[in-house]
């Protein structure tokens, strides 16, 4: 995506993944957000860049192995999905890291730790907060509970991963914890497709900041800035100094 229409794509959105954003307004910001990515797909058809959708537009599309819509909604899918979460993912690893100060120290202490510490954040932050929504294909019994074939479940991601069976004292952060099967991305078929550039985002943008600014503090209460009902967990903006 070009760099200088950041502004425009954040807000559409945001727009539509804030839960208490009306139906209308919501497809509103869709329906933006499609306009804008079927003109960049002709753009990058007539005049390929070095990038993924110029592929999709020219390995798909140009050969009949895609519709322009179906692009359109890869495309739409790939930039929330892509945005949203590694974005709020650095913005709650900066806070959660700078209200606790052993942890940062830790890391500081042994850069070695930065790879285990990106799971274990995944795991502690887990910022899709949307639930996986299945429906049992058969009778299955779940800690107890009797799920009848044909019943719909919701499986929190946030909460197997708070599991005190798999990770003690769950709601703790612990850059040492070998955090290595958290469902932060999901699991089986609908493994997130980016985990692999999440985690290169992540553990490249955080000990970079933590290094360059070594004063970074909070300057105000994260929680007074978060970001308002969405399937995204964050914050709307996280006030700083250095």
């Amino acid at each position: 995506m070009p760099y200088e229409d950041h502004a425009f794509f954040q807000q559409q959105a945001r727009t539509f993944l804030t839960i208490a954003t009306s139906p209308q307004e919501a497809m509103a910001a869709r329906a933006h957000l499609y306009d804008y990515l079927g003109d960049l797909l002709a753009r990058r058809t007539e005049e390929p860049a070095d990038d993924l959708l110029s592929r999709l537009a020219t390995e798909r599309v140009a050969t009949g192995q895609a519709t322009v819509e179906e692009a359109v909604g890869v495309s739409f899918v790939l930039l929330l999905g892509g945005h949203e979460t590694t974005a709020n993912m650095i913005a709650l690893s900066t806070v959660a890291l700078l209200r606790d100060p052993a942890q940062l120290a830790a890391l500081r202490a042994d850069p070695a730790l930065w790879p285990g510490a990106v799971d274990e954040l995944l795991r502690y932050l887990t910022v899709v907060h949307s639930g996986m929504r299945r429906v049992a294909t058969e009778d299955v019994e779940v800690g107890g509970v009797l799920i009848r074939a044909g019943e719909g479940v919701i499986v929190p991601l946030q909460a197997a991963n708070r599991d005190p069976d798999v990770y003690p004292d769950p709601d703790r952060l612990d850059v040492t914890r070998d955090a290595s099967r958290h469902l932060a991305f999901g699991h089986g078929a609908h493994h997130c497709v980016g985990e692999s550039l999440a985690r290169a985002e992540l553990g490249i943008a955080l000990p970079a900041l933590f290094d360059r600014l070594p004063g970074l503090r909070l300057t105000a209460d994260p929680e007074d800035f978060a970001q308002p009902l969405s399937p995204v967990h964050g914050v709307r903006s996280l006030p700083v100094a250095w």
